[in-house]
């Protein structure tokens, strides 16, 4: 009976997992949509539950904490700020709003595969072009959604006017900074 035994409370136990997670999907109810992040994520509040995709990569949506409305109004006005310098090019303007961090690794490359020509952010920049800010323009139509924090860091996520947007940022002498020189696509 070791294994046979063995075999039936692996599968009682797999029959009770599926039970606790629950399976199918809620069309009876008519609330497919809605309920499955509910039940599939019941730890995740606030308005990172918007950005939730059932079965998709949610590791955002568990980092740390939803912040407060006034610090997401925060982050949301340097997102703007930066968002305009970059899509301006306005390489100078744009290294005000990178965290000292980020800056120092992304100058760190570009001195590197520069052979010495890129020494400071700007010039940083303006050598990786749009490799560095991407092309998708601004994407930031009003305040972002969500901002999530653990620590000094955070993510911020927005709706776009097609996709929506992951920005990691750190919080630097008090003020908030942003940490990539270009906003993320929202993958499912």
């Amino acid at each position: 009976m070791g294994k046979l035994g063995g075999l039936a409370g692996g599968l009682l136990l797999i029959a009770l997992v599926i039970l606790a997670i629950g399976c199918g999907d809620d069309s009876s109810t008519g609330t497919d949509t809605e309920s499955k992040p509910r039940r599939l994520y019941p730890r995740v509040h606030g308005p990172s539950r918007e950005f939730l995709i059932p079965g998709g990569d949610n590791i955002v949506q568990f980092f740390g904490q939803e912040t407060s409305p006034a610090e997401r109004e925060a982050a949301s006005r340097v997102v703007h700020a930066w968002m305009k310098a970059r899509v301006a090019k306005d390489w100078a303007e744009d290294c005000k709003y990178l965290s000292h961090i980020y800056a120092r690794t992304l100058m760190s490359d570009a001195f590197r595969v520069s052979e010495g020509k890129a020494k400071t952010c700007p010039q940083t920049l303006a050598f990786f072009g749009s490799q560095a800010s991407g092309t998708s323009g601004n994407t930031l139509t009003g305040p972002i959604d969500s901002l999530r924090m653990r620590g000094l860091r955070a993510y911020a996520q927005w709706h776009g006017p097609e996709e929506d947007w992951i920005l990691p940022m750190r919080k630097e002498d008090g003020r908030w900074k942003v940490e990539s020189a270009s906003p993320l696509e929202r993958t499912k």
